[in-house]
């Protein structure tokens, strides 16, 4: 098949000019670039330029090609994509012009503080959608080698981007022996541009710049996908974390750059929040999971991953507790990994899930290389036991984790062959229950939700990947099809609404949209309709119910900020009022 030659529209520098550009400690030289003005027409750009730092120009048709379809379906949205390896004409032309439509693009060029030149591209009627591709003498190296991470951290200083998207740091295997170890079939310049930007991103954080990071996995080959294909989330679940202290007050939590990064309720069901403030952190993955006390106390658990030189990394589960409000907080510390001291195997450790027993028991579930499950527990006592393989095959991550009427722990876990279910016995440890697999099929990189809804009954939510189709099972075998907002990934929620138990379902709608829906728990066959709330996010929002009993939904917007919307108790039923960005 012959490829049509993309049309370009040259600008040369004698014929614009040139603006010097200084971003914190680095100079960039940007030949004939547009200004912001010029960029969106003179209008003011909606929040959060997004910027995907990628290998190839394949990767934004494949691994990050939901994201950023999306992305560019917003008017005016910033969008940028930069391909930092070295790439053929055939696929450059190709990626303007499934993004450019059969537009024109005009070429102008970039010089960065390192001496690399980009080939920069940008749409002649969108000036505000630019690709960017790099030609540099040698491939992308592993290991995040100090020259690699310097040109993405000037990436970062001279776009500002609010999120950024790249590729997967550490992919599935697909083999193994212990002569050569694993099997990775991605392609090594994808793991090297990822290990970079996950480097950059905390070098910027600690410069003032916190950026949302999301890591997307490869689909298929980068080389000649067929079209857009749908994302692969490599850390899915909420990127917020929404808790209520004891006192009332509400703490929300997200990884920004590597960081952890908290916003605080001045005071309990107050309409104003405090300052985001970023808290010292070990380099953090995009990832958080939170569990709380009977006494309010909020432990959360994340990744850190720390490269090894010439390629691979070390990653381990971090833990830390916060114990009060707005206090600092407890000091991170690791907890290993649930495959040892094996460097190889460790690096596809899954997205931690986390629950509080009754006894005060802290329990770290996470999906292990052989597949399985893994749990580590912190007693009462503040000990803690070693990681025990609870076994489970095919699992993916996405676990949901809840207590049952006695406080015990269930665990729920996506898998090739459905949701798998764990339960303690009376031994006190954890066995999955063979018999109990519930037929939900979710996509991989997509999070169920787990709720106790009645006596002895636990209701698991997930959208499955043969229909599209949210799904509530339950424990007792009953199941139910509720819809969906279109999204993937669902929150769960439940709460009283004008006197009555209700159960409250969150999504992130197909175009990007906060949407919710409630229904009378357990009475899924009563219909459920989904709000879009005018808000938007970052994968699923996270809800929690405030000292005044109103529902509160908060998201990360583009620029990596938080949005928050309140429920209006004045009026009967669900009704949001307006969104408030800190």
């Amino acid at each position: 098949m012959r490829h049509r030659q993309q049309e370009y529209e040259v600008v040369r520098g004698s014929e614009r000019g040139e603006r010097v550009a200084t971003r914190g400690r680095r100079k960039a030289v940007a030949e004939n670039r547009p200004s912001p003005d010029e960029r969106t027409h003179g209008q003011t750009p909606p929040a959060g330029r997004v910027l995907h730092v990628l290998a190839h120009p394949g990767d934004a048709l494949g691994a990050t090609a939901a994201e950023l379809f999306r992305a560019l379906r917003e008017p005016g949205r910033p969008v940028v994509v930069v391909c930092l390896a070295r790439s053929g004409q055939t696929d450059r032309d190709r990626l303007l012009q499934v993004i450019g439509r059969g537009g024109t693009w005009r070429r102008t060029a970039e010089s960065l503080p390192d001496g690399e030149v980009l080939d920069v591209f940008a749409l002649s009627d969108a000036p505000h959608v630019e690709v960017c591709f790099a030609d540099p003498a040698e491939p992308p190296a592993g290991g995040a080698p100090a020259e690699l991470v310097d040109r993405v951290v000037d990436l970062l200083e001279l776009f500002e981007p609010g999120t950024v998207c790249t590729l997967d740091p550490d992919p599935d295997h697909t083999g193994w022996s212990a002569a050569t170890g694993a099997t990775r079939p991605d392609h090594p310049e994808h793991t090297a541009v990822a290990e970079a930007v996950l480097v950059a991103v905390h070098r910027a954080a600690a410069g003032g710049l916190p950026v949302a990071v999301e890591c997307f996995r490869s689909p298929a080959p980068c080389e000649a996908p067929s079209g857009p294909a749908p994302a692969v989330v490599r850390y899915p679940g909420r990127p917020v974390a929404l808790t209520r202290a004891a006192d009332g007050q509400l703490t929300a939590y997200a990884v920004l750059g590597g960081r952890l990064a908290r916003w605080t309720e001045r005071s309990a069901g107050a309409a104003e929040w405090g300052e985001r403030e970023l808290l010292d952190s070990p380099e953090l993955l995009p990832v958080l999971a939170v569990a709380q006390t009977r006494h309010g106390w909020v432990h959360l658990v994340s990744l850190r991953r720390t490269p090894r030189p010439g390629g691979g990394a070390i990653v381990e589960v971090m833990h830390a507790v916060q114990y009060q409000s707005g206090r600092p907080l407890g000091e991170w510390r690791s907890l290993g990994n649930p495959n040892g001291n094996n460097h190889d195997k460790g690096r596809e450790v899954g997205v931690p899930a986390v629950i509080v027993d009754a006894e005060g028991c802290l329990h770290v579930y996470a999906r292990n290389f052989g597949r399985g499950v893994s749990c580590r527990t912190q007693r009462a006592d503040g000990s803690w036991t070693s990681w025990q393989d609870i076994k489970g095959s095919e699992v993916q991550d996405g676990l949901a984790a809840v207590l049952d009427d006695a406080g015990a722990p269930e665990l729920y876990a996506p898998s090739g062959g459905g949701v798998l279910r764990w339960r303690r016995n009376e031994e006190g440890a954890m066995r999955e229950v063979a018999d109990d697999r519930l037929p939900l099929f979710v996509a991989p990189g997509t999070a169920i939700s787990a709720l106790l809804t009645g006596p002895g009954r636990v209701t698991v939510y997930g959208c499955d990947v043969r229909d599209r189709m949210l799904y509530a099972y339950r424990t007792d075998r009953a199941s139910t099809p509720i819809g969906t907002a279109g999204g993937e990934g669902v929150g769960a929620l439940r709460m009283a609404i004008d006197g009555y138990d209700c159960t409250v379902l969150l999504q992130r709608s197909a175009e990007g949209a906060v949407a919710v829906g409630a229904y009378p728990t357990e009475q899924e066959n009563a219909g459920l309709w989904w709000e879009r709330t005018g808000g938007s996010g970052i994968r699923e929002p996270a809800a929690a119910v405030d000292a005044l009993g109103r529902l509160v939904i908060a998201s990360l917007d583009g620029d990596g900020r938080l949005a928050v919307v309140r429920q209006d108790v004045s009026v009967s039923g669900l009704m949001l009022g307006g969104w408030v960005t800190v």
